[in-house]
């Protein structure tokens, strides 16, 4: 055999070699190829989620803005006008809605729908923002929430220390107006004071516990009676009979209350009464009109004046009767101010309540120390 010449055996063992090779290579390229498309694939498939998700944050945003915006009233009543067209609204404007909004990589369309629970003085509120992603299918988020009907203007109670009673008070209304007051659920309550006919209703506004009407009529529907304006506080609380006054709690008591500021509107007491508004006390309730002092009608009217037991003999002897009142420096101001009973009230501003008395023996000492003081009143 010449050198040089490759026998022919080894010639065919090289090309199927060969051929061999290129194949793993064709079949190599074809599994990189699918691989190739599943990671691309999931690219894609991730780029859409993160789209989607990009989508919902936007969507979920857009419903808590409309939220927070109906909730950014700034009265109760319902504000009209250019008022209303300048972006200042109340509780009352808050209703259902619908806004169109371009987003970053889609357009929502914000809908929102108010139910009023009048029970219990909310507003229900549903806001669903809608959108298409990238796949063109139809996107939603929902959110709920309930409105309260707050004045905005308690909000400062949080930071301010209150003056005079506390804020917020029972049943969602002012201190001042009296707890068995009925609601009328229209941001005022009606009221009989003890010992008045029981067609006497005194109205209250629920935010300021001012008295608002003076009606008479019988039932709870305030158009079958017959109301005069009118802007009075009240002076209430209780008397209490010692055991060895000469007077009883059938004894015809009466409470005036004389103004030197003002116009008494009346006082009223279960006295005369076999059933006590509260069981072994006399309850007693006073009106009196405040009044404007400087034409100003953010300044709210007062009053000034005393208030004493008649009716009964008041005298130092053991036959009569003393008068003391519940009275001390509760707040440690080093004065008696007028929530605290004082002898003459000056410029009240508000109802008063627990403007308290107990009947004495006349020769007796009023009696208490510490929350239980009582200083004499009459004679």
């Amino acid at each position: 055999m010449k050198q040089g010449v490759r026998p022919l055996g080894r010639r065919r063992a090289a090309r199927a070699v060969a051929g061999f090779t290129l194949l793993e290579a064709l079949i190599a390229f074809l599994i990189g190829g699918f691989g190739l498309m599943a990671v691309a694939r999931l690219q894609i498939g991730m780029y859409g989620e993160s789209d989607f998700a990009k989508q919902l944050s936007e969507a979920t945003f857009l419903g808590q803005r409309r939220i927070e915006n109906l909730r950014a009233y700034q009265q109760l009543p319902a504000v009209s006008g250019a008022d209303l067209a300048a972006g200042r609204w109340g509780y009352l404007n808050i209703a259902s809605g619908s806004q169109s909004v371009a987003g970053s990589n889609a357009t929502y369309t914000v809908n929102w729908t108010i139910a009023d629970d009048a029970s219990v003085r909310m507003k229900v509120a549903t806001v669903n923002v809608q959108w298409t992603d990238a796949r063109g299918t139809a996107q939603t988020a929902t959110l709920d929430t309930i409105i309260a009907s707050a004045d905005p203007a308690l909000a400062l109670g949080l930071t301010v220390p209150p003056s005079g009673t506390p804020i917020r008070r029972p049943k969602n209304r002012d201190l001042n107006v009296p707890v068995p007051a009925v609601d009328l659920g229209n941001g005022t309550s009606w009221f009989t004071p003890p010992g008045a006919a029981s067609t006497v209703r005194l109205v209250f506004n629920n935010t300021t516990g001012v008295v608002t009407k003076r009606c008479t009529g019988s039932g709870s529907d305030p158009s079958a009676w017959t109301c005069t304006d009118t802007s009075a506080y009240l002076v209430s609380g209780f008397i209490r009979i010692d055991s060895d006054a000469n007077a009883t709690l059938t004894s015809p008591i009466d409470v005036q209350l004389t103004a030197s500021q003002g116009t008494p509107d009346g006082c009223y007491d279960d006295s005369a009464s076999s059933i006590k508004t509260y069981a072994g006390y006399i309850t007693y309730t006073c009106v009196v009109i405040g009044q404007d002092h400087d034409s100003n009608p953010g300044t709210p009217s007062r009053w000034s004046g005393s208030t004493s037991l008649t009716g009964i003999a008041i005298n130092s002897s053991s036959s009569g009767n003393r008068i003391c009142r519940f009275s001390a420096d509760y707040d440690g101001n080093g004065s008696i101010g007028n929530y605290e009973h004082p002898n003459s009230y000056s410029n009240v501003t508000e109802s008063l309540e627990n403007q308290n008395f107990v009947v004495m023996q006349g020769n007796d000492n009023c009696p208490g120390s510490g929350i239980t003081t009582t200083v004499a009143h009459q004679p």
